[in-house]
């Protein structure tokens, strides 16, 4: 039976908020996942990146 993808909390780069969790593959992704996502503490679209569980 396959593995569960773990989840992911997403980081506001900006103000440091948790706004997102997602799921990412270990095997294929080998970098912290980056993505450009709205921010509801700014209030406008910013850099969330991986942070720690």
């Amino acid at each position: 039976m396959a593995a569960k993808k773990p989840f992911i909390k997403v980081q506001c780069s900006v103000c440091k908020k948790t706004n997102y969790f997602t799921k990412k593959s270990k095997v294929t992704a080998e970098k912290k996942l980056e993505l450009k996502k709205f921010c509801s503490a700014c209030r406008k679209h910013t850099l969330h990146k991986e942070s720690k569980r």
